[in-house]
């Protein structure tokens, strides 16, 4: 049995992999997952359509854990670092070609040896301004 902390540093190491078998084995079959957009996604195939969306708009991507905190036995907190190159459609958005780095921090509770909830939370404003679809905030262009 694997524990919160290998559970949740296991998602870092499939999502770039693509590996969805492993990704069906760290995920509870009803859990929930929020991205930083706010959307709520339900159940395994929700969070693997996740996955399969970033890593082909993506396919480069890279993820970096900078901290991990355990604050309980079933919730793990980590701070990551998500970075690649914009080569698929990314829910519309055409690829840019342009490299991307966001910080990010992600939440999750681990039930019946899964995780059954997770939440990320990063900037999408930079991660756009980032792949040149939104305006800069520092220089005031729209």
């Amino acid at each position: 049995m694997s524990t919160t902390r290998e559970l949740h540093r296991a998602v870092y190491e499939a999502v770039p992999d693509r590996d969805f078998e492993r990704l069906r084995e760290i995920y509870h079959p009803d859990c929930s997952y929020t991205g930083g957009d706010g959307v709520e996604h339900r159940g395994v195939a929700a969070v693997l359509a996740v996955v399969e969306t970033f890593t082909t708009a993506f396919p480069d991507l890279a993820i970096e854990i900078r901290h991990q905190h355990l604050p309980s036995q079933s919730v793990s907190i980590v701070e990551y670092v998500f970075a690649g190159t914009h080569r698929g459609d990314l829910e519309g958005i055409p690829p840019t070609g342009r490299r991307m780095e966001v910080v990010a921090c992600s939440v999750v509770e681990v039930r019946e040896g899964r995780i059954g909830w997770e939440r990320d939370y990063y900037d999408t404003l930079a991660l756009m301004e980032q792949l040149g679809v939104a305006g800069n905030r520092l220089d005031g262009n729209p």
